[in-house]
Formats: structure tokens, sequence, C-alpha cells
């Protein structure tokens, strides 16, 4: 079975989302907070911690999303994809813009729908996973 479906969420929302067996979880949230406390079930789950910012200097104590990260997430992808699961639900605090930009590099990857015109995604996150 191919990957058919990714979609984004807020925390809140995907902490109430029941488990599907068929299905992986990327979890992205704050560094120094809580981990999302989602339903056990799920296919597999990774859990990534990075600030929702496109850029980063030393007078700003943010995460930025990291090479390192991005390979890690661009690997659990592939893995779980040629293990067949049929979906990934991606989120992060709001599910707003980190996870908008990884559903929308895992859509465009393998040619599954996304919300057209959405543009409030953090560019840097997609940057990041759309380079080899």
């Amino acid at each position: 079975m191919a990957l058919r479906q990714v979609v984004f969420k807020g925390r809140i929302e995907a902490e109430k989302e029941s488990s599907r067996s068929n299905w992986a979880v990327i979890s992205i949230t704050e560094p120094g907070s809580k981990p999302a406390q989602l339903n056990d079930g799920w296919y597999a789950i990774l859990r990534q911690e990075f600030h929702d910012v496109d850029y980063t200097d030393s007078s700003y104590p943010y995460s930025l999303f990291s090479e390192h990260q991005a390979r890690e997430l661009v690997s659990f992808v592939v893995k779980v994809e040629t293990e067949g699961v049929e979906g990934i639900l991606v989120h992060c605090k709001a599910g707003i813009s980190r996870s908008a930009a990884v559903a929308r590099w895992i859509a465009f990857k393998y040619g599954l729908p996304f919300v057209e015109n959405y543009s409030l995604y953090n560019r840097h996150v997609f940057r990041l996973l759309c380079e080899p």
C-alpha cells in the first residue's frame, strides 16, 4: 500500500486524534516543552524540537530547524512509506507553520494533495527538506 494522505494539525487536535496502526506521526514541539501526549497505536512516531523561526542569530535564543533534523525527518518518511503506511499526521503547536511545511514537502515528494494556495508554511523548514 502506498502513502495516500498527509495532514497537518495543531497539538491539541493531534492529542485527541484516534491512533491508526497504518499511519505515522511527526510530532514537533517547542524546545523545553513536554512531548505531545499522543494516543498509543500509531505505526511510528518521530519527535523533533525546534522553534517556529526562519532565521536566527546570536542575539536570539531560538533553535532553528537544522540540516541534521531535516535528514532525520526525510529518512523517517522514506522508511515508513516503504514499510507501507497509508498516511502521515504532522503536528506542531498551532498546526499552521512548521507542520504545514513538513506536510507540504511530503505532499510534494509523493504527489499527494495539499491545500491549494496555502502560504503560511515555514519556508526555512520546507527549503531544508527540499535540499538533497
